[in-house]
């Protein structure tokens, strides 16, 4: 994949509101969708879907969510733009940085991206795990930066951006986001999460539909003999044992928490919530989660999982599957970057996904979707001219794949931070530090398949979503707000994880997951089960 990495998927709960309400639209003018429900209601016509037409891909995007493929960079990339967006002075940004990057003074990919913005791009950053403190500090002081990110978990924000941020209907509605055609360029299916008070409130950050997939050592797996083609999960436990060699610290498997979502999907848990009369049941409270416990906690006494699955980072899972101390992984939906990964550790190594069987056989299992999204930027308000100025930036931001502006902000000065083999841009050692400056949390342009060098990476990764794509389960709180579950859901949340992890780990018996269940019911799901309900209700859509 192309500049998203996973850690985004590590912090994204989707309680922005809004997922996938459907296919992609075709070309055109947008759609019209009911603001969030519990927000002030309204609709909108959302900004219409123009993809960019310059460059040809490889393996073509569709209708039902595939995203278009490359197996090269174009060698002479053209430019999107055709001057500065801004006219001097300061764009301050608010956004995620984890990793700081070297400063303006001695930066040329900073001070580049800078000349071509027409301004100084300056950055207030926090990491991810302080994100929200920050914004909030920022919020309550008032003097506000030009965009910031705004992501999940934000307590009352339908009123919090009504009261400091920009409506942008007037801008970018219907055929008025044709002025800035890299963001027409984002898929209609994001725009859905930017809608509150019957208004356009940001710019989203695109992520694929698919938010959980399962891939494996292909090759390691056939060199035992064994085979990724799965008919029941049966099949996948007896795959996952067979993998299974403590003894040699060689394990099946990495992760126990997505691991038990990817066995819920076989045995037709819902995708977190489950709509039916009007109402809503969340996946807790599926009587196949028991099973779905006392299948991963089995897995985890007979040693099936690395035994620091629950503590590792992402870098480590990554570097566990490169080296072969693990085999199977589940986790995001995009998997190129594990995959280059390991066949710069060995040169046959072969990164391919494992379709989710339904347990008992009879097809695949569904695909979650999710929200499409990462985050959203939001403007401050100010006058039409500055605003406008702004959304020229962001549109710079977010310029498409293979265009000079996009090599540009990812891989930054040529022959300076990045080199070229054959047409593809390679990052030097220089180049991966200055061009950590967080860009892609601000603005970026929709997600392509691409590994660069590795055309048959890029191919395996289309193929895997194409077919994973037939059997999709839409996020079934697309378009719903719930004021509890966007304040108090990630607490309650992090308890049920809490459980699943003692209980997977052995610490507690699978019967201590009912009580988990009351619990998490009267301390807030209940709450937020009926606020759903009613936004459903007031949707039209049940």
């Amino acid at each position: 994949m192309d500049y998203i990495r996973l850690n985004r998927r590590q912090v994204l709960r989707g309680a922005l509101g809004t997922a996938v309400m459907g296919a992609l639209t075709a070309c055109g003018s947008g759609g019209t969708t009911s603001g969030s429900a519990g927000s002030g209601g309204g609709s909108v016509r959302l900004p219409g879907y123009v993809p960019y037409t310059g460059l040809k891909p490889d393996l073509p995007g569709t209708p039902e969510g595939v995203l278009p493929a490359f197996f090269s960079y174009p060698a002479n990339p053209v430019a999107f733009t055709t001057e500065p967006p801004a006219k001097g002075g300061v764009v301050h940004a608010l956004c995620t940085m984890n990793t700081p990057p070297t400063p303006l003074g001695g930066n040329r990919y900073w001070q580049a991206l800078n000349k071509s913005l027409g301004a100084e791009l300056r950055i207030t950053g926090a990491p991810t795990a302080d994100y929200i403190n920050k914004f909030q500090t920022l919020m309550a002081g008032g003097d506000l930066p030009d965009t910031m990110e705004v992501r999940a978990n934000t307590p009352q924000l339908p009123g919090l951006l009504e009261a400091k941020f920009q409506d942008l209907t007037e801008f970018l509605s219907g055929d008025k986001i044709n002025d800035y055609p890299g963001l027409a360029n984002i898929p209609t299916v994001s725009w859905q999460s930017t809608i509150y008070n019957g208004g356009i409130y940001g710019i989203p950050i695109h992520l694929p539909a698919i938010r959980l997939a399962a891939s494996a050592r292909a090759d390691l797996i056939a060199a035992k003999g064994l085979t990724t083609e799965l008919k029941t999960g049966e099949e996948f436990l007896e795959l996952c044992r067979a993998l299974t060699e403590p003894s040699a610290n060689k394990w099946a498997i990495d992760e126990p928490l997505s691991t038990l979502e990817y066995v819920g999907a076989m045995l037709g848990i819902a995708n977190n919530w489950k709509a039916e009369g009007g109402s809503f049941t969340k996946n807790y409270e599926a009587p196949e989660m028991r099973k779905a416990l006392e299948i991963v906690a089995q897995m985890w006494k007979e040693q099936a999982f690395h035994p620091d699955a629950f503590t590792a980072t992402g870098a480590q899972k990554v570097a566990w599957m490169s080296s072969g101390a693990t085999k199977i992984h589940v986790g995001a939906s995009t998997w190129s970057n594990i995959a280059i990964a390991a066949r710069a550790a060995d040169p046959k190594a072969e990164i391919r996904a494992i379709a989710a069987p339904k347990f008992d056989g009879g097809g695949q299992a569904a695909n979650y979707l999710g929200p499409a999204i990462f985050s959203i930027t939001g403007l401050k308000k100010a006058p039409k001219e500055r605003i406008e100025e702004v959304l020229r930036v962001l549109n710079w931001l977010v310029s498409p794949f293979g265009t000079a502006e996009h090599r540009q902000r990812v891989y930054g000065v040529q022959d300076w931070d990045f080199t070229l083999k054959g047409s593809d841009p390679i990052h030097t050692d220089v180049g991966k530090s200055e061009t950590t400056v967080p860009t892609l949390y601000i603005g970026a342009s929709p997600v392509v398949h691409y590994a660069p060098g590795f055309p048959d990476i890029t191919k395996n990764e289309y193929e895997a979503e194409k077919q994973a794509l037939t059997t999709a389960e839409a996020w079934p709180i697309g378009g719903l707000y719930s004021p509890t579950d966007q304040a108090r859901g990630a607490g309650l949340d992090k308890k049920m994880k809490d459980l699943q992890a003692d209980i997977i780990q052995g610490r507690k018996p699978v019967s201590a997951w009912d009580e988990g269940v009351a619990a998490w019911k009267s301390e807030g799901g209940d709450k937020i089960r009926a606020e759903y309900s009613e936004a459903l209700q007031k949707s039209g859509r049940n």
